[in-house]
């Protein structure tokens, strides 16, 4: 039997990865009948179905599991050589991935520290929270918000969070909750997730159903930018409202200061080679991230 096409087997990975060819067809950027077409050949050439439609869901059959389990750790393997090979030839550069909130409140404003001490080193930043970048070289490094064990990465502590309710000082007229218990009566700003509001809550002997409930926010950075237009009370997490408050354009709404129940990690590819500006971005975070931990210490008091 002849070796099966390449383009094909990425399209099988990436198709039974994500259970859809549609989302498979998306990250190759080619069409859904592309993809269609080239794992109908390679069936062909197996003999065998990889795959079987269930509702609307493309389910691996048996033999397409095993056809998975083989190929995915190769097919990265190769991914990470051919990229290896070429940083090489490539002006030294990092991309980095991260959320949004933690890009645009914690990491931008102190890349230019980087940048004055290795500026041959370009800085490429993705505000996404998929570590597929990862698996697929499209990023050297992620700064992930969570407990540290994805499956298939290199994960270290780099920044634990802390927890506290924040608002703009005009909020209200300027007249803040008087305690805990009466946040209540006070219009509350939340993402899509409730688990830091929660977690504040617990710790506050508060039950969070009774908030009456603001505006909902797809993610912390509008979130936080509604509640320093005075729209509401948000929960702060300290490395993303550090600066609102140093500058006033936030207070906080109760002295109640709670650990979070994620923290940032530093986060790569397991068995990447890592170039040496890549080292230096990573031991530059780490001082960054250490420096601001001190420093956020003591401007809440811990």
């Amino acid at each position: 039997m002849k070796p099966a096409p390449l383009h094909a087997l990425h399209a099988f990975e990436a198709a039974a990865r994500h259970g859809s060819y549609s989302l498979a067809a998306g990250e190759l950027h080619v069409t859904h009948s592309a993809v269609s077409q080239q794992i109908r050949g390679l069936e062909s050439q197996l003999g065998v179905a990889l795959f079987e439609r269930q509702g609307r869901q493309m389910a691996l059959t048996n033999e397409g599991r095993l056809l998975f389990r083989r190929i995915q750790p190769a097919l990265r393997q190769i991914g990470r050589a051919v990229s290896d090979a070429s940083v090489q030839k490539r002006a030294p550069a990092v991309t980095v991935t991260t959320l949004q909130s933690f890009a645009n409140r914690w990491l931008l404003p102190r890349i230019a520290r980087f940048q004055k001490l290795q500026p041959e080193v370009a800085v490429h930043i993705q505000g996404s929270m998929d570590l597929k970048d990862l698996e697929r070289a499209e990023a050297d490094v992620a700064i992930r918000y969570g407990r540290g064990n994805w499956k298939g990465c290199e994960s270290e502590l780099l920044l634990q969070e802390w927890l506290f309710p924040v608002c703009s000082p005009g909020f209200n007229k300027g007249r803040l909750p008087a305690s805990d218990a009466s946040l209540k009566r006070y219009r509350i700003l939340r993402d899509d997730c409730m688990t830091e509001w929660q977690a504040w809550c617990r710790a506050a002997g508060i039950d969070a159903e009774e908030f009456q409930h603001g505006s909902r926010y797809s993610d912390s950075n509008l979130m936080l930018g509604a509640a320093v237009e005075g729209q509401g009370i948000a929960i702060g997490r300290s490395a993303l409202v550090h600066d609102d408050l140093a500058a006033g354009r936030l207070v906080r709404a109760s002295e109640r200061i709670v650990p979070a129940p994620y923290a940032y990690y530093l986060v790569t590819a397991s068995g990447r080679r890592k170039p040496p500006h890549l080292v230096a971005f990573e031991d530059w975070l780490r001082k960054e991230a250490a420096a601001f931990a001190r420093k956020d210490a003591r401007s809440l008091g811990r």
